[in-house]
């Protein structure tokens, strides 16, 4: 070798470096370099991988968007009807962004775009599939562009032939000098190819594709084609047919699997070399799997594309199928090969752990990975269709329950943060919690690797032969999460675990909160305790509950004792035990005489008030359907005035008939004028409790003030209903048999008769079965038994018998001539037979509904009734609105001040 420096020697071309220095690139051309022979295989690691093979999948995801597209398109028919002016403006204006003349220029070559889009779109869609040997996909978007179009045809025809005019009206559209309806099945169909096909973030010609159908349903607009909401509707029903073949058929697996999974774990710093399936893996199998991935997170800097050399075999290998490989540097080190000499059944059987595995609502997919140290780690697998099903899941709990509700993100990646966050935090508050050792991204999958509890024994497991070690050291867990701030909100047997030291090991921290309030704290309390009740018994869960607690907290649980706030294992568990909650409830009760047994308002509201909710809507809505409000308006205008007073006082003669019907019937002599007070007072409760509810408990609370007992003055407010709805009953017969008819009404029609003949049949065959019987009994017996004694008293005094039905009939007959007097003053009338029977009748249909005071369904029960009675539209709504003012609205102020007034002299 020379000596001599590089000026020394001319005849030999020094090369220009590729790299200044400090690493920034040569500005230039980079020289042509010798191509360098292919570096040999570098296998870092070999894994024995067993796992479920990957398959196509039905997900949840899937059916929401379905759900969505459907209720899209019923918006889309709501907005051409009850928004056919705004739909057409925004129409227009989208229009008028091109002037008259130029759209006209423009009008064919739009066309001429949009055709040849038409045509693209499916070619580029289904090549693209068949390139790449998407089979499966290529007849999902065949289906679903057949189904779209045959579906937009459809709607079509349905909409030609049955639709309203209303309808019709919004989704017509004026092109060519001719109306014809906006529905295009020809977007149906590319909206169903499309959706069929798969999804815009992983197909590329989907999401162009997606793109391009938008453009020409905005072009389609300009050009007066197609009205707003036709077109957005016709991309809907194409989008819910490919949702179904979607589903039907199933999507392609896009989780981590084999070869990514493998290199996801040596990312997450894990040297794997076994990982088994531990979850519920169908037919389980084992792949060698080699890979050249570091360990840890790299950073791999990439050249300057001008400076680095090109060669002629850098390519992407896309055989593989993309669930089991990645594209890699070196292809030859990162390969998955069958492995026909395992036996499956013992590989299984060492990794599985039924603590760790079953009765686990909030994990994936676990794995039980051993690295090269022979040393054994816990990895969960997030997977995005599964977080889709769990946020699901907990969505109406979310709704209907105050902020107790395990929070679970729609995104896998927010749920893996915040799953690591707490796990973190909790370790850090010395809660015993396996700790976090690494995560990792794949495809769409989030890997969290924590480490595995020795011999774990789910708590459920132990029964009731539980140590008391162990009772103790679990409470002892909760107290040091809760004073670190942290709230687990998902306590119940699977995530809780016994190590084989006896030591216990909390789980799944991805619901709870970190910054917790007290009613979180409270509620985790609540589900630990009756979650020991469960297994080891109601004395021994109070006995270490209050080994550890103080006693503000054992207080403080007894109102948190609900089934709404308890996991689904617990409640299911609970459910063995009958009473258990209220149970506890007494316990609690008994050791700290401070706790409230009531269960707290937790609840924003139940399925019933939904139901109840919904019907009263429908209803209201038939009812402003048929109403004339230009007659309603005319009638208010000549109402008169003395009548509508007249209404009022005979309001107010009601509270004296309710007051005598309590004063005859109490066990204790009361005051009339007090009485009639009491039920002036009980109009202000009217507002937040059910027609008939809110009287009762203010009649209770007066009684119980007069001295006399709860289950007396129990019994006293019951035989008061009963005899009000007996008068009721007999008036009514009374009043059909006077007249010589049921009502003035016509008879119902033929359908309504036969469901009432079944209705009475299926009653009749019910009571004739001894199980129903006994159901029956059982919740009429306590009221049999409070009521009987004092029926007995009444009837033997002829006195307070005769002024208790004398006061509920002058109730019922007050209320009558308020609601006649109410319709006289619109100058309409009604034989008082037939108005005593619509309103009694109306205002019982009306009542039975539990809504607070009544409010809707009693006006819309005494509207039906004066309309079917033969009373227009508008009067009977303006008549059931006087009536309700002067019977329910206007005494709730002066009931305030009897209320206040009541309260200070001690009566309330």
């Amino acid at each position: 070798m020379s000596d001599a420096p590089p000026s020394e020697t001319p005849d030999v071309a020094a090369p220009i470096p590729a790299t200044s220095p400090v690493g920034l690139p040569t500005v230039g051309i980079a020289p042509v370099v010798a191509r360098s022979p292919r570096p040999s295989s570098t296998v870092r690691s070999r894994t024995l991988l067993v796992d479920a093979p990957p398959r196509r999948l039905r997900r949840v995801e899937d059916l929401l968007d379905l759900v969505l597209s459907v209720i899209g398109s019923l918006s889309m028919l709501i907005l051409a009807v009850y928004a056919h002016q705004t739909t057409t403006g925004v129409t227009q204006d989208v229009q008028n962004i091109l002037a008259v003349i130029l759209r006209q220029v423009l009008v064919f070559p739009l066309q001429a775009i949009e055709g040849l889009a038409t045509f693209i779109i499916p070619v580029a869609v289904l090549l693209g599939r068949i390139l790449r040997r998407s089979w499966r996909s290529a007849v999902q978007a065949v289906l679903g562009a057949v189904g779209g179009w045959l579906l937009g045809v459809m709607a079509y025809i349905a909409l030609r032939t049955w639709a309203p005019t209303s309808l019709l009206a919004g989704l017509t559209v004026t092109g060519a000098g001719s109306a014809q309806l906006g529905i295009s099945a020809t977007y149906a169909a590319l909206a169903g190819l499309l959706t069929g096909a798969g999804e815009r973030r992983s197909v590329t010609a989907v999401r162009y594709g997606w793109a391009s159908l938008w453009v020409l349903v905005g072009l389609a607009v300009l050009r007066s084609a197609l009205p707003l909401s036709g077109a957005i509707l016709s991309v809907l029903l194409g989008r819910a047919i490919g949702l179904v073949m979607r589903y039907i058929l199933g999507v392609e697996d896009h989780r981590a699997h084999g070869i990514p999974l493998v290199r996801a774990l040596r990312r997450a710093g894990l040297d794997a070399v076994c990982t088994v399936r531990m979850d519920r893996a169908p037919r389980a199998r084992a792949w060698m799997v080699t890979t050249d991935a570091p360990l840890g997170y790299t950073e791999q800097v990439r050249e300057n594309p001008l400076a680095a050399p090109v060669t002629e075999d850098s390519h992407v290998d896309d055989a593989e199928p993309p669930a089991l490989s990645a594209p890699t540097s070196d292809p030859e080190a990162n390969t998955i090969t069958q492995a026909d000499d395992v036996d499956l059944a013992k590989v299984l059987s060492q990794a599985h752990s039924a603590a760790l595995v079953e009765g686990r609502t909030s994990v994936h997919r676990l794995y039980a990975v051993w690295d090269a140290g022979g040393v054994r780690r816990d990895v969960t697998v997030l997977d995005a269709d599964r977080q889709v099903a769990g946020f699901l899941s907990t969505l109406w709990d979310r709704i209907r329950v105050k902020g107790l509700s395990p929070t679970r993100d729609m995104s896998v990646r927010p749920a893996a943060e915040h799953a690591a966050l707490m796990t973190l935090e909790a370790s850090r508050a010395g809660v015993r919690t396996p700790r976090l050792l690494g995560m990792a991204e794949a495809a769409e999958s989030m890997l969290l690797v924590t480490e595995h509890v020795v011999g774990a024994r789910s708590f459920d497991s132990l029964g009731a032969n539980v140590p008391e070690s162990v009772l103790d050291d679990l409470w002892e867990q909760i107290r040091c999460a809760h004073a670190a701030g942290l709230a687990h909100r998902a306590i119940d047997g699977g995530s809780v675990v016994v190590d084989a030291s006896g030591r216990v090991w909390l789980l799944d921290w991805d619901a709870g909160e970190t910054i917790s309030n007290e009613l979180s704290r409270r509620v985790d309390l609540a589900q630990t305790l009756a979650l020991v009740a469960s297994g080891a018994g109601v004395e021994r869960a109070i006995a270490s509950a209050s080994r550890t607690l103080s006693t503000s907290q054992l207080a403080s649980i007894a109102p948190m004792l609900q089934r709404v706030v308890l996991p689904s294992s617990t409640r299911e568990a609970m459910g063995r035990r009958g009473r258990l909650l209220q149970e506890l409830r007494d316990a609690l009760v008994a050791l700290t005489p401070t706790a409230h047994a009531e269960p707290a308002k937790l609840t924003r509201f139940s399925s019933r008030t939904v139901i109840v909710i919904i019907i009263g809507m429908v209803a209201l809505w038939t009812l402003l359907a048929r109403m004339n409000f230009e007659q309603i308006s005319a009638a208010v205008a000549q109402a008169n005035i003395w009548w509508i007073l007249g209404a009022l006082v005979f309001s107010l003669t009601t509270y004296l008939g309710a007051g005598l019907a309590l004063v005859a019937l109490s066990p204790t002599k009361l005051s009339v004028w007090t009485s009639t007070e009491v039920h002036l007072a009980s109009s202000v409760v009217s507002l937040v409790a059910p027609a008939g509810v809110g009287g009762a408990a203010i009649n209770l609370r007066f009684l119980n003030r007069k001295g006399v007992p709860t289950p007396v003055g129990v019994a006293t407010v019951a035989l008061v209903q009963i005899i009000q709805f007996v008068v009721t009953v007999v008036l009514l017969i009374i009043l059909a048999a006077t007249t010589g008819q049921s009502t003035g009404l016509s008879l119902p029609s033929g359908w309504v008769m036969v469901a009432a003949i079944v209705l009475v049949a299926v009653v009749t065959v019910a009571l004739v079965i001894p199980g129903v019987r006994s159901f029956l009994w059982a919740k009429a017996e306590p009221t049999y038994r409070q009521v009987w004694p004092r029926l007995m008293w009444i009837l033997s005094n002829p006195g307070r018998l005769a002024l208790g039905v004398g006061g509920t009939v002058l109730l019922s007959l007050s209320y009558v001539l308020s609601f006649a007097a109410s319709l006289w003053a619109f100058g309409y009338t009604l034989p008082f037979s037939v108005l005593a029977i619509t309103y009694l009748a109306s205002n019982t249909v009306g009542s039975v509904v539990p809504a607070p005071g009544g409010i809707g369904p009693v006006e819309i029960a005494l509207t039906a009734g004066l309309a079917t009675a033969g009373v227009p539209g508008g009067v009977a709504l303006s008549a059931a609105i006087v009536y309700r003012l002067v019977t329910f609205w206007i005494p709730i102020p002066v009931g305030w001040l009897s209320l206040r007034r009541l309260q200070k002299a001690g009566s309330l």
